[in-house]
């Protein structure tokens, strides 16, 4: 009993060590982020991913799921080329973010109750998939003029990829099985704003505010991800149950 106590203490003292972390580390970076030159960041970033992977671990311990780790590595890397030089290593960057909206999808496969992928196909779901495709679509024209031609088949990749995406966690989100599911779809939203965002910060029009915003969503939309997988349980479809489920 004792041993107990003493374990559960140790927990959530590390629980805590690492929220305070990740608060640190977010806050800095967001406010170098409006103090400091762009590049600047290159040197807290690394750190705030760090400390979700150090959050991910207290909170899954040792049923880490190997993909996850695999999307912190492609944000790291992210991170790091972004800051040093976005156009340069655009073909780079484009290939992570390719790579981690794939893992994105895979992880999220578990969560698709496929029971009820049919009753979903209202017309207010294919309003939605239609706006989501719209933004997207508008993006990418957008861009064509402003990115070089070597480039597009890269921004066509990571368009794709986002789509696959966008439609994976709306339907969780309406298949409304998880009580987590306005989670996912913050995480979702934060992913799509950062995505279609970015290249049109660095390409198009060039603005400090819209740097900010995007230090918020590009880690927050990681930290909210983290955050459904890892207390999010994978409902049994064989239990039929129509409850909510953490």
């Amino acid at each position: 009993m004792v041993k107990k106590k003493l374990d559960s203490f140790r927990l959530l003292n590390i629980t805590i060590v690492v929220n305070i972390l990740f608060i640190v580390s977010f806050l800095t970076s967001v406010v170098m982020s409006i103090t400091m030159e762009k590049k600047d960041l290159i040197y807290i970033c690394p750190i705030v991913i760090l400390t979700i992977l150090l959050k991910y671990i207290s909170l899954t311990k040792r049923k880490a799921d190997p993909l996850f780790i695999l999307v912190l590595l492609a944000f790291f890397g992210i991170n790091v080329l972004t800051f040093y030089s976005f156009k340069d290593f655009f073909i780079s960057i484009s290939l992570l973010t390719s790579g981690y909206l794939l893992l994105y999808t895979l992880i999220l496969k578990k969560y698709l109750n496929k029971s009820k992928l049919k009753s979903i196909l209202s017309l207010s779901v294919l309003i939605g998939v239609f706006l989501v495709g719209y933004v997207i679509y508008s993006v990418v024209d957008l861009l064509i003029g402003h990115v070089p031609d070597h480039k597009l088949f890269f921004v066509f990749l990571v368009a794709v990829c986002l789509f696959i995406y966008a439609i994976t966690f709306a339907v969780i989100y309406i298949n409304d099985n998880y009580a987590n599911g306005p989670i996912l779809l913050s995480s979702g939203v934060c992913t799509i704003f950062n995505l279609g965002m970015a290249p049109i910060n660095e390409y198009f029009f060039y603005n400090k505010t819209f740097t900010v915003l995007l230090i918020i969503c590009h880690f927050m939309s990681l930290y909210l991800f983290m955050i459904f997988i890892s207390k999010t349980k994978v409902i049994d479809a064989k239990n039929g149950t129509t409850d909510y489920f953490e």
